[in-house]
């Protein structure tokens, strides 16, 4: 593995593979961050949804709680007893006593039934007061700031709660008492409002309703309807203080949540105007970002060296073989006909590898049996098939057939070499097929000829064919055209972002009339003739080169002597029309 990176260095291969690894550093940053955003946003919504879900499972139970104190008065007030001892009647001294004892043995009945009530009041409009403390039958036994008293008798207000104060029953003296008023009426006189019951309740079973969270620095409190906290757990902070300042103004109905400084305030206004605030911090959600965090970045460390051994691994078994059909091509440009291939492969590029076994094999068949035909057809022949066989542009069409397939475009690569070795074995045809042909399959040529390219050149150039298919059977010169079109190719249209070649086959007067257009950087005058004075020499080479437009006049002299005709008309920066016409009949 070392070796091959190492064999890699300043190569299409270490492009490749820094391309695909960076490619994939960078989708797999981007999938990772996306799902760390995502997996975030979720545990946000569901941290708010549990929060809702605490605070609406509070409120609840607060709510629960306050309806069965009042469910308690009530059963408190409808006693009949009670009942028929407050019907306001003008009684002796005695009697009032009597009937002091008689609702004090009522209503300590019903302070028995529950553990949190430490003494039960009944507070006459009249100024009377009963309770259930025989040790003070006839008085308040609120002591030190009695207030909240005052403010109850004022507002009158039915199931009202008040804040927490000092209070005597028993001759015990309790710190943390918090009062439960409610409203009740005498249905014996038919008086919807006598007096209120005051449940005085214990504040410790407040405090039990009060939610308590694990994490550090979570707050949570009851308020009554003056913003006096009756139980809370936690401690307040100062943007807790901030908060219960403005939250004494809200009159919101329903739960809410507010995002603060450091955490979320759940804000919820209960019935009888109590109120239930929580603060969550977010302590939890930077712990698990951090986790999330962490997860990621470890399964990144762990993915991008996995994801980069397979990316190589893949590469190798690619470019391998693509690089030895390249050192091969290479032998064969320098003349070196003896070469063949082994490959393992059954997908493409065993395909690839077969046929160009077979292209060699048939390429130096064609070079024995030029060698044993006679001189001056195989001097003819001979300038022909090394116009054909041109090893540069093997070698250029073998390096985009690399690259297609380093880029993942095996597809694309198979195709381009399909087409390379049909025009090959089209244009290395041996004996008279090698000289003549006909319009039709001269076209044909151009059209795989064009194909090719446009492969190697996607999006540059537009080829447009003109022709009647009546002269399709009509006999030519064979590669007359595809030599025009490669020169109108390299050295006029590619020199622009996009170009047009437009080809036109027409008869007229028994001859074949041949329209080659391009819209590329055209020629000057001089130019122009300088090409003119060259197809008049009969120029023979031993170089490898493409076919020239001299030799293309050569060619249609032996065949038409001074019947044909060759003109050059082009004008710079707007494009070349060559104009050929020739015999119908040689």
């Amino acid at each position: 593995m070392i070796n091959y990176i190492a064999g890699l260095k300043s190569s299409i291969g270490m492009k490749f593979v820094v391309t695909v690894i960076s490619l994939l550093t960078f989708l797999i940053l981007i999938s990772y961050g996306f799902s760390a955003w995502y997996m975030i946003h979720s545990m946000q919504e569901k941290m708010r949804e549990d929060y809702e879900g605490v605070l609406s499972f509070t409120a609840k139970q607060i709510e629960k709680y306050e309806n069965d104190l009042r469910q308690y008065a009530i059963i408190i007030a409808a006693d009949k007893d009670l009942q028929k001892e407050l019907i306001d009647k003008k009684i002796s001294e005695a009697q009032s006593v009597k009937r002091s004892k008689n609702i004090y043995s009522i209503l300590r009945e019903y302070e028995l039934l529950r553990n949190d009530c430490v003494c039960i009041e009944l507070v006459l409009w009249n100024g009377d007061v009963y309770t259930s403390d025989a040790s003070n039958l006839n008085s308040l036994h609120s002591v030190g700031d009695d207030s909240w008293f005052r403010q109850m008798m004022e507002q009158k207000q039915n199931r009202s709660f008040s804040g927490a104060h000092e209070l005597i029953a028993r001759n015990v003296c309790y710190n943390d008492i918090i009062t439960y008023a409610c409203n009740f009426g005498n249905y014996y006189t038919n008086q919807e409002s006598v007096g209120e019951i005051l449940l005085h309740i214990n504040q410790a079973s407040f405090e039990s309703l009060v939610y308590e969270s694990n994490y550090e620095f979570s707050w949570c409190a009851i308020l009554n309807g003056s913003g006096e906290i009756l139980a809370e757990s936690g401690e307040k902070t100062s943007e807790i203080r901030e908060y219960m300042d403005s939250a004494n103004d809200k009159k919101e109905d329903g739960l809410k949540i507010t995002e603060g400084k450091n955490g979320y305030f759940l804000f919820g206004q209960l019935k009888n105007d109590l109120r239930l605030i929580m603060f969550m911090p977010d302590s939890r959600l930077h712990n698990e970002e951090k986790n999330i965090f962490l997860f990621f970045l470890l399964l990144f460390l762990v993915s991008l060296p996995i994801s980069s051994i397979v990316v190589i691994f893949i590469s190798r078994q690619l470019i391998n073989p693509i690089t030895a059909l390249t050192n091969a091509a290479r032998k064969i440009s320098e003349g070196h006909l003896d070469v063949h291939l082994h490959s393992e492969n059954t997908d493409e590029i065993g395909t690839l590898t077969e046929i160009f076994n077979g292209m060699v094999v048939s390429l130096e068949k064609q070079m024995r049996d030029l060698m044993v035909a006679e001189r001056e057809r195989a001097d003819l022949q001979m300038s022909i098939l090394m116009a054909q066989i041109n090893p540069h542009f093997i070698y250029n069409t073998l390096n985009s057939a690399i690259y297609l397939s380093k880029a993942g475009e095996t597809q694309k690569a198979e195709q381009l070499l399909k087409l390379f070795i049909q025009l090959l074995q089209n244009n290395m045809k041996s004996g008279i097929n090698g000289i003549i042909t006909t319009l039709g399959e001269e076209i044909k040529d151009i059209e795989t000829y064009v194909e090719l390219q446009q492969i190697r050149y996607p999006g540059r150039f537009k080829m447009d064919i003109q022709a009647d298919e009546i002269l399709y059977s009509y006999a030519m010169p064979r590669l007359i055209l595809q030599p025009l079109i490669e020169n109108a190719l390299n050295h006029g249209v590619l020199s622009k972002d996009f170009g047009v070649i437009v080809l036109t086959v027409y008869k007229r007067d028994n001859y074949f009339h041949i329209l080659l257009e391009d819209d590329g950087e055209g020629m000057d005058e001089c130019k122009i003739q300088e090409i003119m004075k060259k197809k008049e020499k009969r120029r023979h080479t031993s170089e490898i080169h493409s076919i020239s437009i001299e030799n293309i006049c050569h060619r249609l002299s032996l065949f038409y002597k001074d019947a044909y005709q060759f003109e050059v008309e082009s004008e710079v920066e707007k494009g070349t029309v060559i104009k050929i016409s020739f015999p119908l009949e040689y």
